[in-house]
């Protein structure tokens, strides 16, 4: 049975379910009192609107420390401005965002994004690049020295550092993209359909790349994506949004521990979760896609 929490039928859901969580692979985040993992973001009521248009409203989500939380609905319903929302990229019409209890204005320190579209500096080098943020927060030159060529070998890189953009595949400029990202050691990662614009077979490979690097350093983080198999293969929880405008109208526990390998797409839990994502999703892709057509 597919355990979940469904949204109200004022528009508003809930992101507060205990799911499996990643707290059980260690790290460091903070905590309560109880010693159970504490709270790193908070949607509350959220709404955006564009002129007449209501994206979304009533949004209410909670992501703790050490958490995948997937994002999941169709074309249009608001997943990549609820993203950049929680960064302060886009500013809320009405609700709040807080992050670590700290009201969001504006791009906040403690949180990176990892754009589709690589979103690296054609004119730097691998190196440069996987800097960038570092540089931009005043680090010291030792520091750079040290997290850089770190983060470069993570993702894989190590010997690509002079390289510059136009001469890597598409899935080593995600990789850099990546790298850059962790590189500013942030609490939260935000990543918006980070694997979309690359092959099928680098896709799979960068999934399993990303919650082996997630597992050995667990963060809080928000993983939009149009891939229902994708959604509940790197997210602890799997939000569905839906309507017009969207809200949240389920919350699901994946219930599949960590580590997850290839192995876990044979799962019988793997396999009930996305059945049953694709059952709430099915009718309102398909409307979608014909409004786009």
């Amino acid at each position: 049975m597919v355990r979940s929490t469904a949204g109200t039928g004022t528009g508003t859901g809930t992101g507060t379910g205990t799911g499996t969580g990643a707290g059980s692979t260690g790290g460091a985040g903070p905590h309560d009192a109880g010693g159970s993992v504490a709270d790193r973001v908070v949607v509350s009521q959220a709404g955006v609107r564009y002129g007449d248009l209501t994206v979304f409203d009533g949004i209410d989500l909670t992501i703790k420390d050490r958490e995948i939380v997937s994002i999941v609905g169709p074309s249009g319903c608001g997943k990549t401005t609820l993203l950049r929302s929680v960064v302060g990229l886009t500013r809320l019409n009405s609700g709040t965002v807080t992050i670590d209890g700290k009201p969001v204005s504006g791009p906040t320190p403690g949180v990176s994004l990892v754009f589709q579209h690589f979103g690296l500096f054609p004119w730097k080098n691998v190196y440069n690049n996987v800097a960038y943020g570092l540089k931009l927060q005043k680090a010291p030159k030792e520091k750079i020295e040290q997290l850089v060529p770190e983060y470069i070998e993570m993702v894989g890189l190590a010997g690509f550092e002079t390289s510059l953009p136009h001469q890597l595949s598409g899935g080593m400029q995600q990789r850099a993209g990546l790298a850059r990202a962790l590189a500013v050691e942030p609490q939260v990662l935000l990543m918006d359909e980070p694997f979309s614009a690359i092959d099928a077979q680098t896709r799979e490979v960068l999934q399993f790349e990303m919650l082996r690097i997630w597992e050995s350093r667990p963060i809080a983080m928000m993983f939009v994506t149009h891939s229902i198999d994708e959604a509940v293969l790197m997210g602890d929880r799997v939000v569905v949004l839906k309507g017009r405008p969207s809200h949240i109208h389920e919350v699901i526990e994946v219930g599949i521990p960590h580590p997850r390998s290839r192995e876990t797409l044979k799962s019988p839990r793997f396999q009930e979760v996305t059945a049953h994502v694709w059952d709430l999703l099915m009718q309102d892709v398909i409307a979608a896609e014909r409004e786009v057509s």
